[in-house]
């Protein structure tokens, strides 16, 4: 008879948790997801140099803490942190894989452009490392974005290095709101990755 009892309560508690966890709501607040779209200046076809040959971009080597698809914040002291309820649609290093596809594609010096997952075989192969990819605050004020990235094109064939060469952009936010801190983002990507697409354009002619 005890045992009935006890099992008759455990039912009764259990249907009452049920009933009420329909009803149980999170406080915390939805992330808000970001994209980029950062612009470059493409170089018209009638312009644009005999194509290269071929070239895969490898997905990026992101410094310690970047490698996240939160939207990092450097805080004075050297305090590494993470804007609240607002993400990147994806990490950084895959955006920025991606971005550098789409400024080398607008450059019209390659034949062809591609992920190092592609499934063709390419002439070159362009190694990416991302050293900086984050909003400062030293003081009052909006924050700097600062987007950096260490670049080296070479032969698939013989693995020879052509070039290697830095992309440094920074760029204040017009205001310290989400909105103003990712349209920085965008004007700092959009002109270290016209860097890397310039470089690597006259690489590899």
């Amino acid at each position: 008879m005890r045992f009935a009892g006890f099992a008759g309560a455990l039912a009764v508690a259990l249907l009452l948790l049920g009933g009420c966890s329909g009803g149980l709501k999170s406080n915390l607040p939805i992330a808000q997801l970001y994209v980029l779209r950062p612009t470059w200046a493409a170089s018209p076809p009638a312009a644009a140099a005999p194509a290269a040959g071929t070239v895969q971009v490898t997905l990026p080597l992101a410094a310690a803490g970047l490698a996240t698809d939160g939207i990092v914040v450097l805080r004075p002291g050297a305090r590494l942190d993470y804007y609240g309820a607002a993400r990147w649609a994806g990490t950084s290093a895959a955006m920025l894989q991606t971005l550098a596809i789409d400024a080398l594609r607008a450059s019209n010096r390659f034949s062809m452009v591609e992920s190092d997952a592609g499934p063709f075989a390419s002439d070159y192969v362009l190694s990416l490392e991302l050293l900086h990819f984050e909003a400062e605050y030293t003081g009052a004020g909006p924050p700097t974005v600062h987007v950096a990235l260490v670049c080296t094109l070479g032969r698939r064939g013989n693995r020879d290095v052509i070039v290697s060469f830095g992309a440094d952009s920074k760029v204040t936010a017009d205001a310290d709101r989400m909105q103003s801190v990712v349209a920085a983002f965008e004007r700092a990507t959009g002109d270290a990755l016209s860097q890397v697409a310039a470089n690597v354009s006259v690489a590899g002619r």
